[in-house]
């Protein structure tokens, strides 16, 4: 499988054109001029990267936190300590380690920004844990419960739904992430941010796809069915170019303290 770190900034220019820049505006609108915010998963800092160049802020501090040590070395070798006027500082720990680290000595934050977060924490605590140190949460790429590959496949909706299954009693989350968050905070913002990736691919969409591919099949391994056959065909189809995914996605703007 692809490293983490890989596949993260491999998936950049997806993320790029699927972030819903409504939602987006309406968070920079909510921001100070120069903001405190804490980024949670903040992978190789792609989204401090981002701010910057779209100029969604011109200054202010950006806490970069996640707990794999590998992606966070290589976005700050990439990035550094500033993106303009924006100061950056990196911090390899458990999100919400931190959180209680960070509320136990009084620091606040104007927001915290989670891509593709929402839905791999359960809601509710993850809500009551980061709402101790910001009042506003920005949940971009939060899945929102349905995966689809193309072309037709047999074993299609057994491998989706087990996969689902997975999300639902293997790990924290589940495929209503982006449901879970708006139950438990206050929505002021909220529109779809999907995936779609289909031939001709562009740069790095075939490294997204062979990861998600063993994403799935290892996911669904764990829970009992062999899905290598369906894992193989999709890769043969990928391989002739032929793949298609869409994975529906939403990103949300919540109060959360």
């Amino acid at each position: 499988m692809t490293d983490h770190a890989t596949y993260l900034d491999a998936k950049r220019a997806l993320d790029d054109r699927s972030l819903n820049r409504e939602v987006l505006d309406r968070f920079a609108s909510e921001l100070p001029p120069e903001p405190e915010i804490l980024e949670v998963g903040a992978g190789t800092a792609t989204m401090v990267e981002r701010f910057g160049e779209w100029d969604v802020i011109e200054g202010g501090r950006w806490v970069a936190v996640d707990a794999h040590e590998e992606a966070l070395d290589a976005g700050e070798a990439r990035v550094g300590d500033a993106v303009g006027d924006i100061d950056v500082e990196y911090r390899v720990a458990d999100a919400f380690e931190f959180a209680s680290d960070a509320a136990a000595a009084g620091r606040r934050f104007d927001a915290v920004v989670g891509c593709a977060f929402f839905d791999v924490v359960d809601a509710a605590p993850a809500v009551d844990a980061l709402g101790e140190v910001a009042p506003l949460a920005y949940a971009p790429i939060t899945y929102d419960g349905e995966t689809r590959f193309a072309p037709a496949d047999p074993d299609e909706e057994t491998v989706i739904d087990r996969y689902h299954h997975h999300m639902r009693e293997y790990r924290p989350g589940g495929p209503d992430g982006a449901a879970a968050l708006a139950r438990e905070t206050t929505v002021i913002a909220q529109g779809p941010s999907d995936w779609v990736i289909g031939p001709p691919y562009e740069s790095g969409e075939r490294t997204v796809l062979a990861h998600l591919l063993d994403t799935v099949k290892d996911a669904v391994g764990e829970t009992g069915l062999d899905a290598s056959g369906w894992a193989e065909r999709r890769r043969e189809a990928l391989g002739d170019g032929r793949l298609r995914y869409e994975a529906a996605n939403r990103d949300l703007l919540v109060r959360i303290g």
